[in-house]
Order: C-alpha cells, then sequence, then structure tokens
C-alpha cells in the first residue's frame, strides 16, 4: 500500500491540489482517474475542476505540466509556485 499520496509516492501529510482545466483539455482530463479519492466538478463555462490528495507533489508536478496551458494549479499556493518555477525553467531551455 503505497498511502494516500499520489502516485507512487506517499507520506504522512496529504495536501490536496485544486487544478483548473480549460473547457478544451476538460474533454479528456474529465475521463481520466488521477486518483481513487479525485473530487470533480463542471463548471457552467465549460472549465472542469480537479481535486486530487497528494503528499510528494513530484509526479503530479509531471502530470500536470503535460497538460501545458490547458490547465491552472489554483490551490495550494506551494504547488502552483512549484508548477511556475518548472515552467520558467522549460521556457528559459527555449530562449
Amino acid at each position: 500500500m503505497l498511502g494516500s499520496g499520489y502516485g507512487i509516492f506517499a507520506g504522512d501529510k496529504v495536501e490536496w491540489a485544486r487544478l483548473r482545466f480549460t473547457p478544451q483539455h476538460a474533454r479528456w482530463v474529465a475521463t481520466e482517474q488521477w486518483h481513487p479519492q479525485q473530487k470533480s466538478s463542471c463548471a457552467a463555462d465549460g472549465h472542469y475542476l480537479l481535486e486530487v490528495p497528494y503528499s510528494n507533489p513530484t509526479e503530479l508536478i509531471m502530470d500536470i505540466l503535460r497538460h501545458g496551458a490547458g490547465v491552472e494549479v489554483l490551490a495550494p499556493e506551494s504547488l502552483r509556485e512549484a508548477v511556475k518555477k518548472e515552467l520558467a525553467a522549460a521556457l528559459a531551455a527555449y530562449s
């Protein structure tokens, strides 16, 4: 048993990621199971809201990044900042 965290990472301290996907990405993400305990909803404007528990952000960040501009991390701020840092590093590699 790997615990209630996201992916292969277990841990005692579990946080919940809140992600908002664009209507274009919602078509695919809405059919995926990111975690057995995930919570999801569709907003009236077509955005897809997904909440998943995680204890280590490593694998979750990789899955977020594969959606590029099609997803925004709403919370927690520490995860949002970690994704921003990865995106800035990727952009720098293309400069």
